[in-house]
């Protein structure tokens, strides 16, 4: 039994706290060109590095690359695969992606999926509160405990049709996509400014902003994604 998930906080918990074999896929496909999965030049790459000081856009490539590499070679095997996904764009879209890779790889195996709600009553030792997580990377072990035994067999048909919408989404290949209504749409790079300047104070450092944007818009948009639009906007007021 091989983990699969796009969340590479999510991953490192079901290795290192429950112990279980898990490959992260860190895709982030709610962002950017989707060509850029095969693309080392991809401007996306660059983009990124530069706001998370990962080491470069050969570096953000490479580690999309390896990833990908590593689900191939699981693939190979026939094993079964586990996927944890939520309603965040990134995990939609990402599940799509590997339907399409298990189709295109006549995958043998079983493959399950555990969809987490990310939000809801939970019973904590000081009695219920309502969960709001922004993504399934925020969950703590007991929680994922209680989550394996909510595992469903995906079918080799709706494998199919997942791929399809991947396909969709792919040849649309917004700027940005967004899980509005319970359904994955692109939208253009700028959709969420509104939310960041209703954040924006131009005295305030942008790890400020980010702050007030975790906090009152807690969608599942990478922080790196949240500090580059920061950014736009701060360059557009000063001129």
């Amino acid at each position: 039994m091989i983990e699969v998930t796009f969340d590479p906080t999510l991953a490192n918990t079901l290795a290192q706290s429950l112990k279980l074999t898990a490959i992260a896929l860190p895709l982030d496909l709610q962002i950017g060109d989707l060509t850029r999965l095969t693309d080392a030049k991809n401007s996306y790459c660059g983009l990124k590095a530069r706001y998370t000081k990962s080491g470069g856009a050969s570096a953000e490539f490479a580690a999309v690359t390896t990833s990908q590499q590593r689900l191939q070679r699981v693939l190979a095997t026939g094993t079964t695969l586990r996927v944890w996904t939520s309603v965040n764009p990134a995990d939609q879209l990402g599940w799509g992606w590997l339907c399409s890779q298990l189709v295109q790889a006549q995958f043998m195996g079983v493959v399950q999926r555990i969809q987490i709600p990310l939000s809801g009553p939970v019973m904590t030792e000081m009695g219920p509160v309502f969960m709001q997580n922004s993504t399934i990377g925020e969950l703590d072990e007991p929680a994922l405990e209680h989550d394996l035994a909510t595992a469903k067999v995906v079918t080799a048909a709706d494998w199919v049709a997942f791929s399809y919408h991947w396909q969709a989404c792919y040849e649309d290949n917004a700027a940005l996509r967004l899980t509005l209504g319970g359904r994955v749409v692109g939208v253009p790079q700028d959709f969420l400014d509104p939310l960041v300047r209703t954040c924006y104070r131009p005295e305030q450092s942008t790890a400020q902003t980010l702050g007030r944007v975790l906090a009152n818009y807690p969608i599942g948009m990478p922080n790196w994604w949240w500090q580059y639009r920061i950014d736009q906007i701060a360059k557009a007021s000063v001129r």
